[in-house]
């Protein structure tokens, strides 16, 4: 999202040379921004220690006519941002209220009891992957991420916890199965009903439509990292 007047700020970017005295006020605007488009040119040269004149240079080399014309634009830029983080909350309510909370005391309960964990993803899920690995490193398990199928059938006494938002891509369906056929235990983080999720033992699931999002909203994991981190919190919590 493009901001007229905050990225000037914070960046410095400008082609202007500015004095010690316009940088304190760069800096005041800068720090007080919420404000601004509350004061009067007057309040604002007597909160700054500034003189009118310097305010109006500061306004002319920022690319504005005037105080006026800054303020309306900082009015703007306010806005947007305001409107960026009720987007952001929205979106990250929409992901909490499409994660079926009540499927995760399953597979924490079989990490509990195994504690030896291989973790398999593919893609952007290979992110949340290292991610829970961590975490269950802290806590005091084997945790191991594989990518390669031959890497997985090197392990005989681990579970295998596969993390796919899908649920559907063929890789992942074709280890899921061939890991369960062996015998040994699979669980998942993915999507409700999905191939994945009838395949495996035990799975934490969602009810968000991938097919449906655009490609950069597919590859995101905010929804597959709030349950990893659901997941660990029963895991240490019980």
């Amino acid at each position: 999202m493009e901001y007229k007047v905050i990225n000037l700020l914070q960046t410095r970017e400008l082609k202007a040379k500015f004095t010690k005295s316009e940088e304190s006020i760069l800096d005041f605007i800068e720090k007080n921004f919420d404000k601004i488009p509350k004061y009067s040119v007057v309040k604002l040269c007597e909160e700054a220690y500034a003189s009118q004149a310097s305010v109006n240079r500061v306004c002319k080399k920022l690319g504005f006519k005037g105080f006026s014309e800054l303020k309306y634009s900082i009015e703007q830029d306010l806005e947007k941002m305001e409107s960026s983080k009720n987007l952001s909350i929205n979106n990250t309510f929409f992901y909490i209220e499409n994660i079926n909370f009540q499927d995760v005391q399953g597979i924490a309960e079989v990490i509990k009891e195994n504690r030896k964990i291989l973790i398999y993803g593919l893609g952007a899920s290979q992110i949340t992957a290292s991610y829970l690995q961590r975490q269950l490193l802290y806590l005091g398990f084997q945790a191991i991420v594989v990518g390669e199928e031959r890497m997985i059938e090197q392990f005989d006494d681990f579970i295998l916890l596969i993390l796919s938002s899908s649920g559907e891509t063929l890789r992942v369906k074709h280890v899921a199965k061939k890991f369960k056929e062996s015998g040994k235990t699979v669980v998942a983080i993915t999507k409700s009903e999905s191939s994945l999720d009838e395949i495996c033992d035990f799975t934490f699931t969602h009810n968000i439509s991938i097919d449906k999002l655009d490609a950069i909203s597919r590859e995101q994991q905010l929804h597959m990292i709030i349950m990893v981190n659901e997941l660990i919190n029963r895991v240490q919590n019980g």
